[in-house]
């Protein structure tokens, strides 16, 4: 009886809420509402893991401040509040020390540890991004790989690292603007000295294979592979088997050209421009040309190393340094380094690769920015590498645009090492659709600092032509033995023609072979008979 009667209460009471339930309509809702009331939707979070190179001698300064790029970058995509409003991004960061061990550490840690990573950028050197191409592909981790430093030619194969983009340039791609510069200079023939790592010899050949067949200016091209021993870097190193095999090579080399291209990283080039020099050969007879060398770390006081990369012509992604967009980056990023408490480079304006670092970190954004629009899931690392294809926009490295299999088509500047600091002179239209072309300071060539400053070019064939045979040489050579066989013959047939006249009086006492005798013994062609008279 007592449950029955509470059942019977509990139908009342449900039947007068809902009774007193009306609909409202929109109008009235918000109207409900008052102005300081929000609805706050929580924003989701994107993980990025930030590589770069804090470690090692060749960018430890300068990765520091790619890493202030980096949170500079993230700090300008959460603070833009139009950009990706429902998400916000954070980093892990992780020192890949140029090296393969390392990078393979750090990419582990980053991760099987902790939330989820979306994306990994940065890497400082192509044999870590090479690891991360394989770890992030999409039958693995499926995540993408955006690079702003990694410059190996086997980073372009789409089908081998789908997931892998990049700000950088491949090294192949200066390859059309070195052969202007030689077409412009007259070199027809030079060198590739090729630090023997398997990616860059690979490009280096292929780089070999495109200067020598090319409708443009075909080249004819001598490649030695070097190796690189940090221990045959120093006084110490200084006979050293690394050393002097480098010495033969270079030896090698001058016999043949007088353009010597270094193909490497900035220690490699370094190495390989120190023994030049020790060898005599910033002599003002060769001229040196490097891909990137700008992203070295000098010592000024090093005076051997000076005088060693006096006069190069290095190859980089086109960037004015003095455009008061990037002054202003620039100023930014100390701004960061000084607040992160990171070792300061002393220079006025941020590397290149800072740059890259940052529109890295905005080419994902912007990924994630077009597959939200689209419907498309951000997890798909393959989808959003497909979507950086064809982007183009102005950042702060310059004008970027990404091919269909994830490169930069960037433009390229021309520096000159002068007294340590990078000079342009020239500059390499890629990008731009239909407009390749060359801007040189060839008017003006005093605009360009050669290796033991002659005040004029390298002559590929040597400033005495001593390493070239040209036309005139072989036609000349041609002629002298030309002529020298027609006197051959003509001083034959006189001679035969004098003692045949000079014969023709004593037919008697020769038997009429008197002439033919007397012309044998003259001309050293038959040895006279003797007799027992002349014996002894």
């Amino acid at each position: 009886m007592l449950l029955c009667q509470r059942f019977l209460l509990l139908l009342l009471t449900i039947g007068f809420l809902v009774q007193d339930i009306r609909p409202i309509d929109e109008g009235s809702y918000n109207s409900s509402l008052s102005s300081s009331d929000t609805i706050t939707i929580p924003q989701q979070k994107i993980n990025i893991a930030v590589l770069t190179d804090i470690s090692s001698n060749l960018y430890s300064t300068t990765g520091y401040e790619n890493l202030a790029a980096a949170r500079l970058a993230i700090q300008d995509i959460n603070a833009n509040k139009s950009f990706l409003p429902d998400y916000y991004f954070d980093m892990k960061f992780k020192d890949d020390g140029c090296d393969r061990k390392i990078g393979l550490k750090a990419l582990s840690n980053v991760y099987s540890k902790g939330e989820r990573i979306h994306a990994v950028i940065g890497i400082s050197c192509s044999v870590v991004c090479e690891l991360a191409g394989y770890l992030c592909s999409v039958d693995q981790w499926n995540i993408p790989v955006v690079s702003h430093s990694c410059s190996s030619d086997d980073l372009s194969k789409s089908d081998v690292f789908p997931t892998f983009s990049r700000l950088s340039l491949s090294v192949y791609k200066y390859v059309d603007a070195i052969i202007r510069v030689c077409q412009n200079f007259k070199w027809e023939k030079v060198g590739i000295m090729v630090n023997n790592i398997n990616w860059y010899v690979r490009t280096a050949n292929k780089m070999k294979d495109t200067m020598e067949d090319n409708d443009i200016y075909p080249i004819k091209v001598f490649l030695e592979k070097y190796y690189y021993d940090e221990d045959a870097t120093g006084e110490d190193g200084e006979e050293s088997d690394t050393n002097r095999l480098l010495k033969e090579q270079l030896n090698r080399m001058r016999k043949d050209v007088r353009v010597i291209i270094i193909v490497g990283y900035a220690h490699d080039i370094i190495f390989v421009l120190k023994a030049a020099n020790k060898l005599g050969m910033t002599n003002g007879h060769f001229a040196f040309l490097t891909q990137e060398f700008i992203q070295a770390e000098f010592n000024k006081k090093d005076i051997e190393l000076m005088q060693s990369i006096q006069g190069v012509l290095d190859f980089e992604p086109l960037l004015n340094k003095l455009d008061r967009g990037y002054i202003s980056f620039s100023e930014r990023v100390r701004e960061v380094v000084k607040r992160q408490g990171y070792p300061q480079t002393g220079k006025d304006v941020a590397n290149l690769v800072a740059a890259q670092m940052y529109d890295a970190v905005f080419l994902y954004a912007k990924a994630v920015e077009e597959a939200v629009s689209q419907g498309m899931s951000i997890d798909d690392g393959g989808g959003l590498v497909k979507l950086m294809s064809e982007m183009e926009w102005t950042g702060k490295s310059g004008e970027i645009r990404i091919d269909d299999v994830g490169d930069r088509l960037g433009n390229v500047q021309i520096m000159n090492i002068q007294s340590g600091e990078f000079r342009q002179v020239g500059t390499w239209w890629m990008s731009k659709k239909n407009q390749l072309q060359l801007a040189l300071d060839q008017y003006n060539e005093t605009q360009i600092i050669w290796p033991g400053n002659p005040g004029s070019p390298p002559v590929a064939c040597g400033r005495q032509y001593e390493l070239c045979q040209t036309y005139s040489d072989t036609a000349a050579r041609i002629t002298m033995i030309t002529l020298a066989s027609w006197t051959f013959v003509a001083v034959f047939i006189l001679k035969l023609i004098y003692y045949s006249k000079a014969a023709s009086g004593n037919q008697e006492d020769s038997g009429g072979n008197g002439c033919l005798k007397s012309f044998m013994l003259d001309c050293g062609c038959a040895r006279p008979r003797r007799t027992k008279r002349d014996m002894p």
